[in-house]
């Protein structure tokens, strides 16, 4: 989690001294650079025009560092507080009506530019902690400021993510659902009797009687980055899926060994693996920038595909950098009359080692519906 560094520092400005109001508003502008001025030794600019006629505004302001925020106000504005964090704390200015003000930087909060991802998160987290809120007023972004100011004028009452519990409110109600995705906390769990390691040259099963190797058979195409493997013990079959190349699923029959191709992919990138006995079908998740690409294939031949962007599933993007790097696979979990039940975990990584944030959905195959289940943040 992202921390302020210091206390934040209200700038009381008596001349514009007025009623306290009950809830201050909170408006956030970030700018990545500003716009360069006719003085070489100036810093770029970014103008900022807060108009809130009668409320007590707190206006937070965040750069990438050598800016000069020009901040005005109208007449009747109450601006109570203006906090600047970038970079560095002397490497970017901020001016009132023209005057210089101090005391305002803050460290910490990072600069972003879309109200969504780990980091806005982080953002509304640290923010609403420090000026006791549970909604932000506003955010808005720009990569680089024009000479034309950016203007605070309303309070925005559409965008779920500047509350900062806005996934109490998304979760959705499941007695709807089959008795099969709505066990959801039950098909968390992994089957613990089984393990299987898939990679190139063939698939290892362990289980209560031992440890079995299934070398790859040579009259099946080679494998090219396995993905993920399940095992069936009704019919004693394990499936493996791989995205190399064109991509594969094949299958090996544990009581003879023989390997088959069920599916080829077409160069569709596999995250996730999924065999449900009741429908007889092979569910897939898509790896990388497209995991709610599902594919459902049955053994009989029938074939499905549905694409969900990460956008339309809840609290997806809270779990990592959303537009710079990949999120976690939505990991396939129970499947059962057209509705399929996934995972989403937060990677674990050397700057988040202990991350416990999880989302639980069920999608609808043949719609597209996606329902909030459950979730964890860290």
């Amino acid at each position: 989690m992202f921390k302020l560094l210091r206390p934040l520092i209200a700038l009381l400005l008596p001349w514009l001294a007025g009623p306290v109001l009950a809830e201050p508003e909170v408006h956030i502008v970030a700018v990545g650079n500003g716009y360069e001025t006719e003085d070489y030794y100036a810093l770029p600019e970014a103008q900022v025009f807060v108009d809130r006629p009668g409320k007590e505004v707190r206006l937070v302001l965040l750069d990438g560092g050598k800016l000069h925020w020009k901040v005005d106000a109208s007449a009747g504005t109450i601006l109570s507080e203006i906090l600047r964090s970038g970079p560095g704390q002397r490497d970017s200015k901020v001016t009132l009506y023209g005057v210089p003000v101090v005391g305002v930087q803050v460290s910490g909060l990072p600069l972003v530019f879309h109200p969504f991802g780990r980091e806005f998160r982080a953002l509304v987290d640290t923010l609403t902690d420090s000026v006791k809120t549970d909604r932000l007023s506003s955010f808005q972004a720009v990569h680089k400021a024009t000479e034309v100011p950016l203007r605070v004028d309303h309070v925005d009452t559409r965008t779920a993510g500047l509350s900062r519990d806005y996934l109490l409110q998304r979760v959705e109600e499941n007695d709807d659902l089959p008795p099969k995705i709505r066990d959801w906390a039950g098909n968390r769990g992994d089957n613990t009797e089984v393990t299987l390691v898939f990679d190139e040259t063939g698939i290892t099963l362990t289980g209560p009687t031992g440890t079995r190797r299934f070398t790859v058979a040579p009259e099946v195409p080679d494998i090219v980055l396995p993905s993920a493997a399940v095992y069936d013990p009704g019919s004693r079959m394990i499936y493996g899926i791989t995205y190399g190349g064109e991509g594969h699923i094949y299958s090996v029959d544990v009581q003879t060994g023989a390997w088959a191709v069920e599916a080829n992919l077409d160069g569709y990138d596999a995250g996730g693996l999924l065999y449900d006995p009741d429908s007889r079908s092979l569910i897939t998740t898509g790896a990388f920038s497209r995991p709610g690409e599902i594919k459902v294939l049955g053994l009989d031949g029938r074939r499905s595909s549905i694409l969900i962007q990460a956008t339309a599933f809840p609290g997806l993007t809270d779990l990592f950098d959303y537009g710079n790097e990949h999120g976690p696979p939505l990991t396939p979990k129970a499947f059962s009359n057209g509705w399929l039940l996934l995972e989403a975990v937060a990677g674990r990584d050397t700057s988040n080692p202990t991350a416990d944030e999880f989302r639980i959905y069920a999608v609808q195959t043949e719609t597209g519906e996606v329902r909030l289940l459950h979730f964890g943040n860290d």
